[in-house]
């Protein structure tokens, strides 16, 4: 039987012209992109157009250049007017006569202060208590999810209020402070004092060991690696790598305090204090003591009496230097802190304290001006690179280390454990998406639990836990504008109180969202990095 030949197959190019315009995929996406194209010039001429319709409105005067001119390239020359305003807690030092700029970045680094710090807790927050939220322990199970139910289904505003006036201002005073296990932490209402590190002038010193410590660790990292890769055999490389630096820094850190000889005690010759450890003599002498234990048996008068006075420069590293050193010792003192090196000379002049402590280039400017310079002496005081400062009670108000006030304390609090109940649940989902199979053959190579996760389950989560936690570090740094509620005075506070004083809205707010936008962009991209570093890394 024939066969019947039917007609011939079309090709893709006749397919393609056979079908009408109206439904060609190819015609559809050019109209696509020309319809998409002038609906975002239609967009931006209508932003720009209320652009110049709000310029008109607010006037001619919100761009005043200098000379009087008009022009909206001197939109910000406000800026460098005086701001007229105070600002309770800023990193960098500031009176309400510093310009609207200045106040302006001071909240921008409250802003990062407060978010970075937040980030940092969160992170140790979240990850704990997404693995307690595991644990076969009962008890540790539920507070676990006691915390996370609590802190994720309660408003975060509600949260900062209940800090901040339940808690936090209903500490005690400054005199009757608490101290939690007799730490050198001081709870009272006026904010929680913490010690705080000062670096002297061997901290640059230290700092070059530091470096070289770092460069010997990624050495015996490469070293290492490389002999595992020939042997076969387990080098442990983290071990050794942190046991050489940790080894240099020592060396560094005891090198800096022996080559070091900035610091320096100002005394009169006639004292017979020609080192630190004479004071201890001499306070005996004066006491009639022949030991420091023996204090006990002096009364409150003859104590007060025998006090060594010392002229110190506020919170210098020198003050906390020789403070510290007679602290250890037991030698009683008494500092008397001024602002500027000047009013301690005065003071020391006139009596009022037997020797003032500071760099020794400062001390010897001002012998020179001292009546007869001969009968003053520069006594050499010892220093480490860092030394901490820890606050004390002072007559009505606590003096050295550092206060977290408790608008900080209150925001920083906040948004740790608010942010952590939500990371919490998402380590929970990343721990729980590694395959039972990868739980079971950790076990079976014999790894505890904590090798367990830390080799296994942690490298293989990450890939669940970064792009959540991406959102969660952005929304971290823009809730630090919940602030304004409780007079923490972070970018957006200053925004707002400038735009009140200056009245230019416009301008501010423009420049609060490029910032905004600017760490976002940051945080996206490093975070973004380590992503994609993750995903090799597993390859």
């Amino acid at each position: 039987m024939a066969e019947i030949a039917g007609p011939p197959p079309q090709t893709e190019l006749q397919a393609q012209q056979s079908v009408p315009f109206w439904r060609d995929t190819r015609i559809l996406g050019v109209f696509g992109q020309i319809g998409f194209i002038i609906l975002a010039v239609l967009f931006f001429r209508l932003i720009t157009s209320n652009f110049a319709s709000n310029v008109d409105k607010l006037g001619e005067s919100q761009f005043i250049c200098r000379d009087g001119t008009f022009s909206y390239l001197c939109a910000y020359d406000f800026m460098a007017s005086q701001a007229g305003f105070d600002l309770g807690d800023t990193v960098l030092e500031y009176v309400n006569t510093d310009s609207y700029s200045y106040a302006f970045w001071n909240g921008i680094l409250n802003t990062l202060k407060v978010g970075l710090l937040a980030t940092v807790l969160c992170t140790f927050v979240g990850l704990f208590t997404g693995i307690a939220r595991l644990s076969k322990n009962w008890l540790v199970n539920k507070l676990a999810l006691a915390y996370i139910e609590l802190f994720r289904n309660t408003p975060i505003l509600l949260q900062l209020f209940f800090i901040y006036f339940t808690v936090l201002l209903a500490f005690p005073e400054v005199r009757e402070a608490a101290q939690p296990l007799g730490l050198p932490i001081y709870l009272t209402n006026r904010g929680l004092f913490v010690p705080s590190p000062r670096l002297t002038t061997s901290a640059a010193i230290w700092l070059a060991f530091l470096i070289l410590g770092i460069i010997q660790f990624q050495v015996m990292w490469i070293f290492l690696g490389r002999r595992q890769e020939k042997t076969g055999r387990s080098s442990n490389r983290w071990g050794w790598g942190i046991l050489s630096f940790l080894i240099i820094a020592g060396i560094g850190w005891f090198v800096a305090g022996a080559v070091s000889d900035a610091q320096g005690m100002l005394a009169p010759t006639a004292s017979r204090i020609r080192e630190v450890d004479d004071m201890e003599k001499i306070w005996l002498n004066r006491t009639g003591l022949n030991f420091l234990s023996d204090l006990d048996t002096l009364s409150e008068e003859e104590l007060a009496a025998a006090t060594f006075q010392l002229c110190v420069l506020r919170d210098s590293a020198s003050e906390t230097n020789l403070t510290r050193q007679l602290r250890s010792m037991g030698i009683p003192f008494e500092a008397n802190r001024f602002d500027r090196i000047g009013q301690a000379t005065e003071a020391y002049n006139e009596g009022t304290c037997e020797a003032i402590a500071a760099s020794k280039s400062i001390l010897a400017s001002e012998r020179s001006t001292l009546e007869n310079p001969n009968a003053h002496i520069i006594v050499p005081v010892g220093e480490n690179p860092i030394v901490w400062s820890l606050p004390a009670l002072e007559g009505l108000n606590f003096a050295g280390g550092s206060l977290l006030k408790p608008e900080f304390t209150a925001l920083l609090i906040g948004l740790t454990f608010f942010y952590g109940a939500t990371m919490a649940e998402i380590v929970r989902a990343g721990i729980q998406s590694v395959g039972k199979g990868q739980n079971e053959a950790a076990r079976a190579l014999g790894l505890n639990e904590s090798q367990r996760l830390r080799l296994v389950v942690l490298p293989q989560a990450l890939k669940v836990i970064i792009p959540p936690l991406i959102g969660i570090y952005l929304s971290l740094m823009k809730d630090t504008s919940l602030g304004i509620a409780i007079g923490f005075p972070d970018m957006y506070s200053v925004t707002f109180t400038t735009i009140n004083q200056s009245g230019r809205a416009l301008q501010m707010m423009v420049l609060m969202m490029l910032v905004y936008l600017t760490i976002s962009l940051v945080f996206s991209l490093v975070l973004n990095w380590y992503n994609e570093r993750t995903k090799l890394v597993e390859r």
